[in-house]
């Protein structure tokens, strides 16, 4: 309860401490693809939506692209519930401009957004550090990070869980513990490790970045404790790839790749 309780206060001080806002500026636009949103429609249905304010400049890239790996590590768990927008810090960057830097550094799946209906200045954002990025979720329109001049991956992280557990879509993740593939990157094969905190039905299921189901490793109920798995990665393209594993209602995910 104590750490639960210092979580959401150290929180609370990042976002009206450091940046004094705490709720979102709404917005309806039309992104770079010809597709309308209306943020606050999409809190309230239960998206939690993650912005990356960039020029783009070279000092923006890395940090934009480790937000967005986080991101796509829901894609399996909350399909279409965390969305990454790439936008331009003041709207004036032409799309294909964005459309051009988001492909040459890695950020296929992003939504492109460059319109004076959605800008830095925001959140707090004129003279800081690029890029800005904020995680936007739950039905009270909150800002659960805001972060300039880079980002940090475990509180990102950390931000999107608290915004999805806002809407009731959290991941479940105590019923599994420490579930590990070794060693990433994989050459031809790879243990997987796990512990369950009871007997539970129990899927483990192999997905590529795209999202898309390419292997089934075990569907059956198992004993609590730990238990390893072996699964031969000789005839997988190298890349991405995420293990997900289903304990009942509970279910975990670990991001690692394939690199022969």
């Amino acid at each position: 309860m104590k750490k639960s309780l210092l979580f959401g206060f150290t929180l609370f001080l990042i976002q009206v401490v450091a940046f004094g806002q705490t709720t979102a500026t709404d917005f309806t636009l039309t992104d770079c693809a010809g597709n309308s949103h209306h943020l606050f429609a999409d809190l309230d249905a239960g998206k939690v939506i993650v912005i990356s304010f960039v020029m783009p400049c070279a000092s923006c890239i890395a940090p934009s692209v480790s937000a967005y790996d986080v991101v796509q590590n829901y894609a399996i768990s909350n399909p279409g519930r965390v969305i990454f927008y790439l936008s331009d810090d003041n709207g004036t960057t032409s799309c294909s401009s964005l459309n051009t830097w988001a492909s040459q550094n890695g950020m296929p799946n992003a939504t492109i957004v460059s319109t004076t209906a959605l800008t830095m200045s925001q959140y707090n954002g004129n003279g800081v550090g690029m890029p800005k990025i904020v995680v936007l979720g739950g039905n009270s329109h909150t800002v659960y990070y805001n972060e300039n001049d880079g980002d940090n991956s475990h509180n990102l992280d950390a931000a999107i869980l608290q915004a999805l557990g806002a809407t009731g879509i959290g991941e479940g993740k105590n019923a599994v513990i420490n579930l590990n593939v070794f060693p990433s990157p994989v050459k031809n094969s790879a243990t997987i490790t796990y512990s369950l905190n009871q007997s539970k039905e129990v899927s483990i299921e192999l997905f590529n970045v795209l999202g898309e189901k390419v292997k089934t490793i075990a569907s059956e109920k198992q004993t609590a404790g730990k238990h390893t798995t072996q699964i031969d990665f000789e005839t997988f393209s190298n890349g991405l790839y995420f293990i997900k594993l289903n304990a009942s209602t509970a279910s975990k995910i670990v991001k690692f790749s394939v690199a022969h």
